[in-house]
């Protein structure tokens, strides 16, 4: 995890999330196809992003270079 003017980034060393998937994680109740066995409501990720924009600021994922996932919340400062 880093922090530093005003972005805070998580990274994570699995599998990924599918490029199909991506422009979805943020919206209520998404499911990716391998996850929708596993316990959630699909709703974290979503309150993620309306809390980053309701301070003006934004969330997003994207592939990590060598696998993974970087999860970011960027407010401004």
């Amino acid at each position: 995890m880093t922090v530093a003017a005003g972005v805070v980034e998580v990274r994570d060393r699995g599998v990924g999330i599918a490029p199909e998937d991506l422009p979805h994680v943020f919206d209520r109740f998404y499911r990716a196809a391998d996850a929708r066995t596993l316990p959630g409501s699909g709703l974290g990720l979503a309150i993620v992003r309306q809390v980053a924009e309701a301070h003006g600021g934004a969330a997003t994922a994207e592939p990590a270079p060598g696998g993974g996932t970087i999860m970011a919340i960027r407010l401004p400062v």
